[in-house]
């Protein structure tokens, strides 16, 4: 695990893979047969006891999490949800990206991880993420800090008309979008307070896995955001 992709997050701490880490998904790209092993060996590297993960769908729904999974789900198994959330120690809420943003989302007692590429944005994500952690025990009046990891830059995600209407960015033309930029400005409307950014540009950042870059080939990097 790489310093410049970890932060601290209140009472835990969250953590972005690259390349080097291997491909985190099961299901696609090169190399997904082992992604059980990858996602091991994340789960030994920072200590944790599980982790918690959904079938993701470019959606809205985030899953509460209360218990530790006795085994690792396989991917027909899983529920559909693009988000994690969690106030149980040392369970590590996981997301899996290739150019979508991965946000983790903490406050005193309770964390979430969220996928939020341009439609989980559109469809509020990282609001329903905000209200989950609301929902969770611990400490529900304390600070929220989000923790913005590796996606699609500015500098070469390229988008139609169609998805900055669904955005409401004003832009009516094919242009380059900053989903980070739209993220920190949806994550202070929901109340967090600070926003971190971690990780560059997954397009042209060969240390990133990107499906826009790589197509069908493209391993996925995780987010995982826990207690301690």
């Amino acid at each position: 695990m790489h310093r410049d992709l970890s932060a601290a997050l209140p009472g835990g701490g969250v953590a972005f893979t690259d390349r080097s880490d291997g491909n985190m998904s099961s299901v696609g790209g090169a190399g997904h047969e082992q992604g059980d092993a990858a996602r091991g060996r994340l789960r030994e590297q920072l200590a944790l006891r599980g982790l918690a993960r959904g079938y993701q769908v470019h959606g809205s729904v985030v899953a509460l999490v209360d218990e530790m999974p006795g085994r690792e789900a396989q991917p027909a198994e899983l529920a559909h949800a693009d988000g994690q959330a969690t106030a149980l120690a040392s369970l590590g809420a996981i997301v899996l990206a290739a150019d979508c943003l991965p946000v983790a989302i903490g406050r005193p007692g309770a964390v979430a991880m969220l996928h939020a590429g341009w439609r989980g944005l559109a469809a509020g994500v990282l609001a329903a993420g905000v209200r989950a952690l609301g929902e969770l025990p611990g400490e529900g009046d304390g600070e929220l800090l989000a923790v913005l990891g590796p996606c699609a830059g500015p500098c070469c995600y390229e988008v139609g008309p169609e998805v900055h209407a669904a955005l409401a960015t004003g832009v009516s033309a094919r242009s380059t979008l900053d989903i980070r930029a739209i993220a920190r400005e949806q994550l202070r409307a929901a109340g967090v307070s600070q926003v971190t950014e971690l990780g560059g540009c997954t397009i042209c950042e060969e240390r990133f896995f990107s499906y826009r870059r790589e197509g069908e080939q493209s391993g996925r990097q995780a987010g995982v955001a826990w207690l301690s």
